[in-house]
């Protein structure tokens, strides 16, 4: 029968929880993105949406960011911690026992005629036993905080993910903008070495008295004036080098010469469709979201706790153990000392302070609200930016391919029209100047469809599914919990 009413108090103890329980928002999204292409029940991107660029160079380098990346090994011991402190806070709800023993030795003395101090007989005190301590959550103070370090934990989980989304990211585009730099140096090295031929021949030309000085000196400041590009392409691709370097968790002079230029380098070729599935599924899948919302689930769990902290508290204590004063009779059965009994404590006055705890955890419980939305909010503007800029960047494609190849038929007339003696060869450095220039464009129009798609793809929240398992970091940390 006393078994039977425990077990019910118990229960009952456990189940009295004050406060509000927590309700996952639900915010009000539009259907579709206004600037999306294709139909709307598709899913957004690819869970390995790196790969869709066919670069086996870059998926080579993904792989060894998720086995080396630092970020993502300091996110990984974020949520060691967290895991560990949810086991922390959680420590109270459970029974706390020690164990204790003392030999104490004391000597008194009392104080008589003339301040004289006349020692008495010494005495002994032995003690061993253990303590046992339960304090009940008799109204969820302790399953509130609880609460609060899971989503805490779980939070960081997410904050985890969206490192691991970023060096997805940085990775892409650090490579795509490194690529499209060789590009530009196989492009402007090429045509220096036509334009010093064109030199030699125009300075011939103008000893013969067929070509004029202008023409000459004009040849030679196309020359110096592609000659001076070179430098600044090769310090802006050194720093993508060192950008990647760090990502890969490596010194920047590996890399580096792992990473030579080779004739043959291509451009990463970015797919022609990128889905963006629905604005609904950019909540379950963006990690900075899910973030937000386990960060107002913690919010809402230290509100509760402070409403939890008006009410009393209730422990259950334990002792058992033996004293006596002489070593060899310790453990008899007369030096046996136990006593089992619950103990309270209630808030009385604390001059209002208690309340207004809760008027300030309510208060940051709206901020984590509001906060939530205006990530939601701010997650569709980068959705819709990014899908802009993405159809714009495919959109100027045939144009610079149209200018390039107007600029190319401009350049054989003018090549035409100086053999048949009808102009200069002003006119056609003109129209090598043209070409080049068009050329230049043309490949930083590529790159930027690439970035674009990179920036796509890290705006939809897709790529940390597919390889979180990958991210030796984290996968660590799981395993070791």
């Amino acid at each position: 029968m006393r078994r039977g009413l425990a077990l019910t108090f118990v229960l009952l103890a456990g189940a009295c929880r004050v406060g509000k329980d927590y309700e996952p928002p639900e915010p009000h999204v539009p259907d579709t993105f206004a600037e999306a292409e294709g139909t709307a029940s598709e899913h957004a991107g690819e869970a390995r949406w790196w790969t869709a660029f066919g670069d086996p160079v870059l998926d080579d380098l993904v792989h060894r960011a998720l086995a080396s990346n630092l970020d993502l090994a300091i996110a990984a011991q974020r949520v060691r911690e967290a895991r560990a402190a949810v086991r922390i806070v959680g420590g109270p709800a459970r029974v706390s026992a020690d164990l204790r023993g003392a030999a104490v030795r004391q000597e008194e003395s009392t104080s008589v005629s003339g301040g004289e101090f006349v020692p008495e007989d010494a005495a002994a005190d032995y003690s061993l036993g253990f303590d046992a301590n339960w304090e009940l959550d008799l109204f969820g103070r302790t399953a509130r905080a609880v609460e609060a370090s899971e989503a805490e934990r779980d939070s960081l989980i997410e904050a985890g993910r969206g490192a691991l989304l970023v060096v997805l990211a940085e990775v892409a585009r650090n490579y795509i903008e490194m690529r499209g730099i060789e590009a530009e140096e196989r492009l402007l090295e090429r045509e220096l070495a036509s334009q010093r031929e064109t030199i030699v021949l125009v300075a011939s030309r103008a000893r013969a008295g067929l070509e004029s000085e202008s023409a000459l000196e004009r040849a030679r400041a196309l020359a110096a004036s592609t000659e001076a590009s070179l430098p600044p392409l090769a310090l802006r691709r050194a720093n993508r080098v060192h950008a990647l370097a760090v990502l890969l968790g490596e010194w920047p002079g590996e890399l580096a010469r792992t990473l030579e230029p080779a004739p043959d380098s291509p451009l990463p070729s970015a797919p022609d469709v990128i889905a963006s599935g629905l604005p609904v599924e950019l909540l379950r899948r963006r990690p900075d979201l899910r973030q937000a919302e386990r960060q107002l689930a913690r919010a809402s769990a230290l509100s509760a706790q402070a409403v939890a902290e008006l009410y009393p508290r209730l422990s259950l204590g334990a002792a058992f153990g033996w004293e006596s004063e002489h070593l060899d009779d310790l453990f008899d059965a007369n030096s046996l000392d136990w006593f089992v009994g619950p103990s309270f404590t209630t808030p009385l006055l604390h001059g209002g302070i208690l309340r207004w705890v809760v008027r300030a955890r309510d208060a940051q419980e709206e901020q984590a609200r509001l906060s939530y939305e205006r990530a939601v909010l701010e997650a569709m503007r980068e959705v819709e930016d990014a899908l802009v800029t993405w159809s714009r960047a495919r959109a100027r494609l045939p144009a610079l391919e149209e200018a390039r190849d107007a600029q190319r038929t401009a350049l054989e007339l003018a090549r035409r029209r100086h053999e048949g003696g009808l102009e200069d060869y002003l006119g056609v450095l003109d129209g090598e100047r043209g070409v080049l220039d068009s050329e230049d464009e043309l490949v930083r129009g590529r790159v930027d469809i690439g970035i674009a798609a990179v920036a796509l793809y890290k705006a939809l929240g897709g790529g940390w599914e597919g390889v979180e398992d990958e991210a030796a970091a984290l996968a660590a940390v799981r395993e070791a919990d």
